[in-house]
């Protein structure tokens, strides 16, 4: 069975990515784990963009935090497993994973960093310009994870990883270009509108600087 097989049941099969079902997809096809765990997140995260009447802000922010911190959090597991103990100048091979091992969850990890969790995923997956990221923010990852600075720095440099889902979800539209500025990202985030000016002018003033 091809991926697209595999993806088109998934979703023919669940209102909605949870954590049972995908665990138990992904024991089907084992093959096609990490596909399967990019979709997930990815079609997490678009569930709730479409502007919904019934639900507020908040309401939608709670919806996508629980969503994507189950399906994250199947994930950091997964890579725990595949990973030892790695020492604190090691080169970092996923930012949750090593948030996993250092105690946090992906909800827990997203609050520490005064992020959501779409962005987490986005500078996960590496799909943010690394300079436009505030340096401060690396700093505050480096700290969270027990690395150097200089493991973060070169882990988000390492080119973006391919996700599956996106591209699947996006079927039959054009392939997005590139990286997306940090700016861009928390513009588009569920963080208040306090938490993304805080960030924005963040960024404004490293520019200036």
């Amino acid at each position: 069975m091809t991926l697209d097989d595999v993806l088109n049941e998934f979703v023919a099969e669940n209102d909605r990515p949870t954590a049972q079902s995908l665990e138990e997809w992904a024991g089907r096809y084992p093959q096609y784990r990490r596909e399967l765990v990019d979709f997930a997140a990815a079609w997490a995260e678009q569930l709730v963009l479409p502007a919904a009447p019934e639900l507020g802000p908040e309401a939608e922010k709670a919806l996508i935090d629980r969503t994507m911190s189950h399906v994250l959090n199947v994930a950091y597991e997964h890579n725990e497993q595949e990973q030892g103990e790695s020492q604190s100048d090691d080169p970092i091979d996923s930012l949750t994973g090593q948030a996993q091992r250092a105690g946090m969850d992906a909800l827990e990890f997203a609050k520490s960093c005064g992020l959501d969790l779409a962005l987490i995923s986005k500078l996960n997956s590496r799909q943010i310009e690394p300079r436009t990221i505030p340096a401060r923010l690396i700093r505050h990852i480096a700290r969270l994870l027990g690395k150097a600075v200089s493991a973060v720095t070169a882990y988000l440099a390492l080119p973006p990883q391919a996700l599956a889902g996106r591209a699947f979800l996006a079927r039959g539209k054009p392939a997005g270009a590139g990286r997306q500025n940090f700016a861009d990202a928390v513009r588009s985030s569920s963080l208040s509108e306090a938490e993304k000016a805080r960030w924005l002018n963040e960024g404004a003033d490293e520019e200036e600087g």
